[in-house]
């Protein structure tokens, strides 16, 4: 099995369409109803969103056996600050590694600056314990109108990157 985390490229679009439609209907499907949902990737998925933003913004993906099946957007701040846009993998490789392995390939990557923030979903326990196990702290709490379904949503922030030994 070979993995590998490599800068993504327009020719990725199609891969993190499907991962991102996938995860999010698996990740979601008890918190945001999927009319919502598909309202959401609609907008931000569309073949043409994706291009504007693998041209724009840093994208990492994740490889294995030449698959794609994960990908983490990233976004420069001001102020020597970024953020974690989107940070997906397919339903049936979570919980082996290969998260982490996007994150802190993905920090290095792009020598991104600290803090990263990343928003959060309060219902989302499980990617509230990865970031956390990762060395991410609550920053911020609060309520968002995600397309007319109420939201709670944590920001956490992580001030420093410690990567973890494989």
């Amino acid at each position: 099995m070979t993995v590998q985390i490599r800068k993504g490229t327009l020719e990725d679009i199609g891969a993190i369409q499907d991962i991102a439609v996938k995860s999010w209907h698996d990740t979601y499907e008890q918190i945001i109803p999927r009319d919502v949902q598909d309202r959401f990737l609609d907008m931000f998925y569309n073949l043409e969103t994706l291009k504007t933003r693998v041209a724009a913004t840093p994208f990492a993906v994740l490889e294995q056996d030449d698959d794609v099946i994960g990908f983490a957007n990233f976004i420069e701040l001001e102020k020597r600050k970024s953020e974690l846009a989107a940070f997906y993998l397919l339903p049936g490789v979570q919980n082996k590694g290969f998260g982490t392995m996007l994150l802190d390939e993905g920090i290095k990557l792009f020598a991104l600056p600290l803090p990263l923030f990343v928003n959060v979903e309060l219902e989302n326990k499980n990617a509230i314990a990865f970031y956390k196990a990762r060395g991410f702290v609550e920053w911020d709490k609060f309520d968002e109108d995600f397309y007319g379904h109420k939201l709670e949503t944590v920001r956490l922030q992580l001030i420093q990157h410690v990567e973890e030994e494989v």
